[in-house]
């Protein structure tokens, strides 16, 4: 007996119109329910890694990649800065680097509307490749890019001003009242949506001469952000460096120790809550491709128990016992390519909608991103795909041992 007609064999008793129309009503919800467990674990990946992506790239778009800083909290000097492009100079995918102040302020814009900020002051030259804040933002004069939801709070926009004032100089009298020694105009150069919305509503971008107005005498940088290439791992980077200004405090006596940080390395936990969440709702979702499973093999089991007349026959003809067992694993080979197949269809299409036709939004305020988007890891749905018809294999076994343990004569001695 050729091997050629397993595949025939295997695919006329799924689906065979001379039998029990239950046979292929059971074949189809079997292929249904495989279709729904990749479908939802394909989508979970997508939507996962979109959240989780989009999140990373917001943060590592408005924010240095690689952070500079003096424990404690202490100010960098200008000779702290000079050592630190000199070290991250001689390690492989670190860059320029763009010294900034970073200060609590309080700002007043039309109509008496005030406002706590974070005020960050760069040099819009220095700054441009390490991160996107100071884009909009000219090298000269007192302006100031701010988010747009601290915009429209302060009812202001692009030409109009602000008044920026330290919360370093506010004293309280007696009474009550604040009193404020420097205040400072600033011209509003851009409003910007900078991605998350604790930008949006506290973050004002201005240069380093602004600050120091603000701020009064120079008191030093708060960090030092360094440029990453795009290939780059920050975490091995960051530590590189760290190592470097480690060796040169120790064996130069350098009067400051600093360390690098990567700056997503701030929000391990954040990132640590997202692979819990995944593991979990993973765990959920692959009980419903579980239970498919059992649809299967019991699917498969009622296909060897309708065609056991035609598998006495064919074991009359001189098929073996293999050529039963490769007919019925065939089976569930295809009832699980089948439901793979549309599984990855119908993710492919949602993900396709999603992004492309009708976006999906969030509440910037709790979830950081106000748009949510997919994206496809080829690696994790080959992964699914391919652990689905394993496990389509297996749950094929049962039925095809089954089917092989019933002789001959006893298959066709009722018929």
């Amino acid at each position: 007996m050729r091997g050629s007609i397993t595949l025939p064999v295997a695919f006329r008793q799924i689906w065979s119109r001379s039998h029990s129309g239950v046979v292929r009503m059971v074949s189809s919800l079997s292929i249904a329910g495989i279709a729904i467990g990749v479908a939802a674990l394909l989508l979970l990946d997508s939507f996962m890694n979109g959240f989780q992506g989009a999140i990373m790239d917001f943060l590592s778009d408005a924010n240095p990649p690689v952070v500079v800083t003096a424990p404690g909290g202490g100010a960098l000097s200008g000779r702290d800065v000079v050592l630190v492009e000199r070290l991250a100079s001689s390690i492989p995918g670190l860059g320029r680097v763009s010294p900034y102040v970073e200060k609590a302020a309080v700002v007043s814009g039309n109509g008496g509307s005030v406002a706590g900020i974070v005020l960050r002051a760069v040099d819009p030259a220095a700054e441009a490749p390490v991160s996107s804040l100071s884009q909009s933002l000219p090298a000269g004069g007192r302006e100031a890019v701010i988010g747009s939801d601290l915009a429209v709070r302060l009812r202001v926009a692009v030409g109009d001003s602000m008044r920026i004032a330290s919360t370093e100089t506010i004293d309280v009298t007696a009474a009550g009242r604040a009193l404020v020694d420097t205040i400072v105009g600033v011209r509003i150069a851009g409003v910007r949506d900078f991605g998350l919305a604790e930008y949006n509503s506290g973050l004002a971008v201005v240069t380093l001469e602004t600050a120091s107005a603000v701020f009064g005498a120079d008191g030093g940088y708060s960090a030092a952000g360094v440029e990453l290439d795009r290939d780059a791992d920050p975490v091995s980077t960051s530590s590189a460096l760290s190592e470097a200004l480690r060796s040169e405090y120790v064996d130069s006596r350098h009067d400051r120790y600093m360390e690098a940080e990567a700056f997503l390395a701030r929000h391990e936990n954040l990132f640590r809550a997202f692979g819990l969440e995944r593991f979990g709702m993973t765990l959920v979702l692959a009980l419903i491709t579980v239970v498919a499973l059992l649809n299967l093999s019991s699917a498969l089991a009622m296909i060897a128990l309708e065609h056991r007349r035609d598998t006495g026959v064919l074991r009359a003809m001189g098929a073996g016992p293999g050529t039963i067992f490769r007919v019925a694993l065939t089976q569930g080979l295809l009832l699980g390519v089948s439901g793979c197949a549309a599984g990855t269809l119908f993710a492919s299409a949602a993900i396709f909608l999603v992004n492309r036709v009708i976006p999906f939004r969030l509440e910037d305020s709790v979830y950081w991103v106000d748009t949510l988007v997919a994206r496809i890891d080829p690696g994790t749905w080959v992964v699914i795909a391919g652990g689905t018809l394993a496990a389509c294999l297996a749950a094929s076994l049962v039925p095809a041992a089954g089917a092989v343990a019933v002789p001959p004569a006893e298959c066709v001695r009722h018929e």
